[in-house]
């Protein structure tokens, strides 16, 4: 039986806790192996009324739903009165629950009843063995008082009509997993099966569900700290927006903050927590007092964490010049600075606090926010693989730890007095790449194809908590290993409908206008010819020298074709990423966080020039993950060799990875000998320059020109 304790109320619930360990005793007995078990779940609230919710949700193919409701008092103080008052409670929840199912029609069997059992039950162990009888009467549940008679009261409700599919539609209306974005309206004819428009039709669903991992990982609260790790498209935003529209839907006099680092995730991230909300509730989440979406940073014109914790403690916010005239890490330096200044001591605002792309920020933040909000309630969403150059497992006693007194967080010793639930959930799905696309860009990015190993995970579980499965080899300097992406980790059926050439293609051009007259003709038939929308489509230039023409060029032509272009190089401060009908044009930074079902990567013969840089591989990797089915790249002359010579070789290990593991000693020396003193400092300079536009989500070229202004304004 699955059992997922959602809530830390559990741990106090006398009633309950018999009955979930009655029935994991005699799981085989009463046929519950296959069975799921919520506790506290599922949630509505209707307007002006409090928050409603059964003890327990029993679903089960031989039984179908049992709501039910335990009580821990005694037959002494548990009168008649209060038996109907709980036959009343879960009857409400009953109706609740009978018209959200209703609107489904593959589960009615008429107008006014489903074609599968829904029934209540009140659980009083504690009442005593004989039961009034003529309470029974003046009630619509079942009332247990004594575990034996549980036996007889599953036979009579058996009912095998009950299927696997009809139980994935029930979660995923109770569970809130239909908030998620509703795929778009496509051209689709019928009898083209295998067109583009189809397919992706087909994969929008699939990404539409929850496995089991997300599930637990969104519907789960403890009070303190959580972390959530998992890929890039392994759902740990969609998570972290159900977890807030919840923790408002349970606790609606509490603050919530959820930050992020990339700015163009701030209208996707409302748009989530509001449909979420919106399924168990007739009203919108109220985001002017209550839930704060903010970046990490924020300024005069952008509402951010940093600059109102500052405000919110009277420091004088730093900008970004003046952090970027201090060494090292310009978003880092401003928290320290703050830390500093209030001895790492910061007035309390929330009561939760949500940090989605966590891998993005430095310790500094962490402890801002581990400061503002109460009790350690914090969730942050981690992914160990994003940034392909800092993959050690994170440790979360070392990064909320300080000078000031901080002691660091032990998730281990917090989950022990907690063990049915969990602090530390791993996703090693990943839903956003089909599993070509995320094996070639992690090749690019380690560089197992390259002239040298540029990174890798230090031993073999850490392998394993990201999806992959070591077949071959050990974690030791000079090892050979063969890792592999199993299906079951990336599923999406993309993978069975087109091979590995389909969806990857690159495209050596002669020049720069060869280039963008070859993007511009895919883009013209993947409209017209594949049916897929303009929205669909995202061009990324991994050359940001030469970003602005490529763009400019690439929606001059398309307008010719009546195809209309969002160019978010044209404007820094763009809160959103994606407009309808618009194919978006975008520098890596910008894409960050973002997807799209089509991604063109262009001139990418940058890489070729600089693929011994750590950031050039980090661009690529980026730029590839962006693509939710398939990966177009482009560039021009020699230098494009050198890219389509490791895809290549990628390609042909495919779903592996083969190569000789090196400690990170011995490839920071493999990469010093390799590189001559100049190519050194462009390394360095490069990493720093790029770090800074990162972390503040602008555009290299941007950040070229306020540089620039700068230097004008101190001649």
């Amino acid at each position: 039986m699955e059992v997922n304790i959602t809530a830390e109320e559990f741990y106090s619930d006398e009633a309950a806790k018999l009955l979930l360990n009655h029935l994991e005793s005699n799981a085989a007995k009463y046929k519950l192996d296959n069975a799921k078990l919520y506790y506290n779940y599922p949630l509505f609230r209707e307007i002006d009324d409090d928050l409603r919710y059964p003890s327990f949700m029993l679903i089960s193919q031989l039984y179908g739903i049992i709501l039910i409701q335990t009580d821990s008092r005694t037959q002494r103080s548990l009168e008649g009165s209060e038996v109907i008052k709980l036959d009343e409670e879960i009857s409400h929840i009953h109706s609740l629950t009978f018209s959200k199912l209703i609107k489904e029609k593959v589960l009615k069997k008429s107008r006014t009843s489903l074609n599968f059992n829904l029934n209540t039950l009140i659980y009083i162990p504690n009442y005593g063995e004989l039961f009034d009888e003529s309470i029974q009467d003046e009630i619509d549940s079942i009332v247990v008082t004594n575990t034996s008679q549980f036996e007889e009261m599953f036979i009579e409700l058996e009912d095998e009509g009950f299927s696997d599919e009809k139980i994935e539609i029930v979660l995923s209306v109770l569970e809130g997993s239909k908030g998620i974005i509703k795929p778009k309206e496509r051209d689709v004819e019928e009898d083209s099966l295998n067109s583009k428009a189809k397919i992706l039709e087909e994969l929008e669903k699939e990404i539409a569900k929850f496995d089991k991992r997300q599930k637990y990982a969104a519907l789960s609260h403890l009070h303190g700290p959580q972390r959530i790790r998992g890929l890039a498209g392994s759902g740990k935003t969609i998570i972290l927006a159900m977890k807030a529209a919840l923790l408002h839907l349970k606790y609606p006099e509490k603050r919530i903050l959820y930050t992020f680092f990339t700015k163009s995730l701030y209208d996707y991230v409302k748009l989530l927590i509001t449909r979420f909300y919106r399924q168990y509730s007739t009203e919108d989440p109220d985001f002017m007092d209550k839930i704060h979406i903010l970046h990490s940073w924020g300024g005069v014109n952008i509402r951010g964490v940093y600059y109102e914790a500052c405000r919110d403690n009277q420091v004088h916010p730093l900008s970004y010049g003046d952090a970027s005239r201090m060494q090292g890490d310009a978003f880092d330096n401003v928290c320290k600075n703050l830390l500093e200044i209030k001895q790492g001591k910061l007035k309390v605002k929330y009561d939760y606090v949500l940090m989605d792309e966590a891998q993005d920020f430095p310790d500094s933040f962490y402890q801002i926010c581990r400061e503002i909000v109460k009790d350690d309630c914090i969730v942050w969403a981690y992914d160990d693989l994003q940034n392909i150059f800092d993959v050690k497992r994170q440790d979360a006693e070392q990064i909320f730890k300080n000078k000031y007194g901080a002691e660091g967080i032990d998730l281990a010793s917090l989950q022990a007095a907690h063990p049915e639930m969990k602090n530390d959930i791993v996703l090693p799905k990943s839903y956003r790449n089909p599993r070509e696309i995320l094996v070639i860009a992690h090749a690019l990015g380690f560089g197992f194809y390259g002239p040298a190993l540029v990174q890798t995970l230090e031993n073999n579980e850490h392998w394993n908590d990201v999806g992959y499965e070591v077949v071959k080899g050990e974690c030791i300097d000079g090892e050979e290993m063969h890792v592999l992406r199993p299906e079951e980790n990336s599923p999406l059926s993309i993978s069975t409908k087109q091979n590995i050439e389909e969806i990857i293609k690159y495209y050596k051009a002669s020049s720069m206008d060869d280039e963008i007259e070859w993007v511009c003709r895919e883009i013209v038939q993947n409209i017209q010819v594949d049916k897929l929308r303009p929205d669909d489509i995202v061009v990324i230039s991994l050359d940001d020298r030469y970003a602005k023409s490529y763009f400019s060029t690439i929606s001059e032509i398309l307008a010719e074709q009546d195809i209309y272009t969002n160019n978010l190089s044209s404007n820094s401060y763009q809160k959103g990423f994606q407009d309808d009908n618009r194919i978006t044009l975008s520098s890596v930074y910008r894409a960050k966080g973002n997807e799209a079902p089509v991604v063109y990567v262009i001139g990418c013969d940058t890489f070729g020039k600089n693929r011994l840089l750590r950031t050039t591989r980090n661009k690529i990797f980026t730029a590839f993950t962006r693509a939710k089915a398939w990966l177009r790249v482009t560039g021009t002359g020699d230098n494009m060799d050198m890219l389509i010579s490791e895809i290549e070789e990628a390609k042909s290990n495919f779903p592996y990875f083969k190569f000789v593991h090196k400690s990170e000693k011995a490839i920071k020396r493999d990469l010093a000998e390799i590189n001559a003193t100049e190519s050194k400092q462009i390394d360095k300079i490069s990493d720093l320059f790029s770090k800074e536009a990162d972390k503040l989500g602008i555009d290299v070229d941007d950040l070229i020109e306020i540089m620039r202004k700068r230097r004008g304004k101190d001649e």
